[in-house]
């Protein structure tokens, strides 16, 4: 049996996380001894890691060793700490594969133990070229994070645009590859039979956000859209499902708008599904995405897709056939929800195309490519 070690920061509510997990609840544990190395025991998919992983947490966020740890790091350079606290806390001498699930510090840690693993492989979750949130990760920024992933014997990518723009960004010769996330469209269409939507209201036209509310999702591009199509006399429902930091001025932004009738926070949901089958549009304002889930989750479940052009959305979305790519400038987004909104014959083309496209998610495809990783 070969011994897989994964490293994540934590698993709150992110597509990453949500990735992760997906992946291991459908791992082959009769192959596999899963170890998942959590920078912090925190999130709202804990709950969620199957009984047959066994969990390990670096830091308590409050702990004082942390703190001083990573302080050293960031204002020294001094890595002595955070690399001694992953050696002491990962049992094995040896593992036949080490993953980094996600860019920034559990590419950092997995760094420092890159000894330990037969085989290292790191996934990029976003599109760096366009959005390099990891940076400011790296205490000597740009030349850190390169020799990180140079100690990698592979780099995963979640779409081939991702993989693309990374190359743009930096010229790192190591083995690159593109593998979907796994997304389980049987699991995914039973959870959107659920209560909420036996009694779904249904008044005007449904838009409906899924995400966390920070700046790179681009929400207030939406609520700014929601005051136009109110101007132009339009009778809809804006739904924004997800929280974070920006909750408060996105709600400030809405009420000074005069939208608190037509745009509705409804916090986070582990299960959205139910919403957004019984929406008439999905909506992506993100700036930057590797691979979206809820596109994927939209496709899924038939509802029409509106998405600025992001690596991912140009990925599954195909140059408009699968879903209509606008720009990132409030008027295209507006224009492209638009185009839906004047025409139901056009919404139901999308409804049969994203079933089409939906096709393409292949859980047990993805999770050979993963296998072959590893073998």
């Amino acid at each position: 049996m070969k011994h897989i070690l994964f490293i994540a920061y934590n698993l709150v509510g992110g597509g990453a996380e949500k990735a992760l997990v997906e992946l291991l609840r459908h791992f082959d544990y009769s192959r596999y001894e899963v170890t998942l190395c959590l920078l912090y025991n925190e999130g709202v998919y804990i709950d969620e890691i199957s009984a047959k992983v066994k969990v390990i947490v670096l830091y308590d966020r409050h702990d004082k060793f942390h703190q001083k740890s990573f302080r050293k790091y960031e204002k020294h350079n001094n890595s002595f700490w955070l690399a001694m606290q992953i050696w002491k806390k990962t049992p094995r001498w040896r593992y036949d594969a080490i993953i980094s699930f996600l860019e920034g510090y559990p590419l950092l840690f997995h760094s420092f133990i890159t000894l330990k693993g037969k085989k290292n492989i790191t996934w990029v979750h976003c599109d760096l070229y366009s959005f390099h949130w990891t940076a400011s990760y790296f205490n000597t920024k740009v030349k850190a994070e390169i020799d990180c992933y140079r100690k990698m014997d592979k780099i995963v990518f979640v779409s081939r645009l991702a993989l693309v723009n990374f190359d743009r960004l930096y010229k790192i010769d190591v083995t690159k590859s593109c593998i979907y996330n796994v997304v389980d469209s049987a699991h995914i269409r039973s959870l959107s039979v659920s209560e909420e939507a036996r009694h779904f209201p249904k008044k005007s036209l449904v838009i409906t956000a899924i995400g966390s509310l920070k700046e790179v999702k681009g929400f207030d591009k939406l609520i700014r859209v929601g005051k136009l199509l109110k101007d132009d006399g339009y009778s809809f429902l804006i739904q924004i499902i997800g929280t974070g930091d920006d909750l408060d001025d996105l709600i400030t932004l809405r009420d000074d708008l005069g939208l608190k009738e037509n745009i509705q926070f409804l916090g986070f949901m582990k299960n959205p599904f139910g919403y957004l089958k019984h929406s008439d549009i999905f909506i992506s304002t993100s700036l930057s995405e590797g691979l979206s889930l809820v596109i994927c989750e939209a496709l899924i479940l038939g509802v029409p897709v509106v998405a600025t052009k992001t690596a991912g959305a140009m990925d599954l979305l195909d140059n408009s056939k699968y879903g209509i790519l606008v720009e990132h400038d409030i008027p295209s987004i507006y224009q492209g929800v638009k185009m839906l909104l004047d025409d139901s014959e056009l919404r139901r083309q999308y409804v049969e195309r994203a079933q089409e496209r939906a096709k393409m998610f292949d859980v047990q495809k993805v999770l050979d490519q993963v296998y072959d990783l590893l073998e």
